[in-house]
């Protein structure tokens, strides 16, 4: 009977050993190094090049499709208020000052849209990566830190 309890122990152990070997599928943080190419350290020791790396939509640039209904702000970009003084020259009396004229407007924003979501990666930020079966190519699913945003608000 022991031989045969240490013959199973044995063989679980080169299971798992062979199982570890083949580099199954894992998890793994990264950070990205560079952007244009691409670069991503892996776990601190690895660094993952573009053509290693595979992107969902969560950590890239992209498109979609929206419908809206609104309206733009007031615009009032001519600034056209102005006013002229009258004279009353029948009587020589006062003057009057009602010459506003109103260039303030809004535009409809109705229908099918398309608008660009900048979700791509920025230097700095931490990922979360899944190692494919072999260990080759990664899948770069979201991050795991704040996101580096840039914009005209900043």
């Amino acid at each position: 009977m022991a031989d045969y309890t240490e013959f199973l122990q044995v063989m679980k152990r080169a299971a798992v050993e062979a199982v570890a070997a083949g580099k199954p599928a894992a998890f793994c943080y990264g950070t990205v190094m560079a952007v244009e190419p691409l670069q991503i350290m892996a776990e601190q020791k690895l660094l993952l090049e573009a053509e290693q790396l595979e992107l969902t939509s969560a950590v890239q640039d992209i498109l979609v499709d929206v419908e809206i209904c609104t309206h733009t702000e007031n615009d009032s970009f001519l600034n056209g208020r102005h006013t002229h003084a009258i004279s009353d020259t029948y009587t020589g009396g006062g003057s009057c000052d009602e010459g506003n004229l109103n260039t303030t407007h809004k535009h409809a924003i109705k229908g099918r849209k398309q608008l660009r979501i900048y979700n791509g990666l920025q230097v700095g930020e931490r990922v979360l990566l899944l190692r494919w079966p072999g260990g080759q190519k990664y899948l770069v699913l979201d991050r795991v830190s704040e996101a580096i945003v840039k914009g005209d608000w900043q």
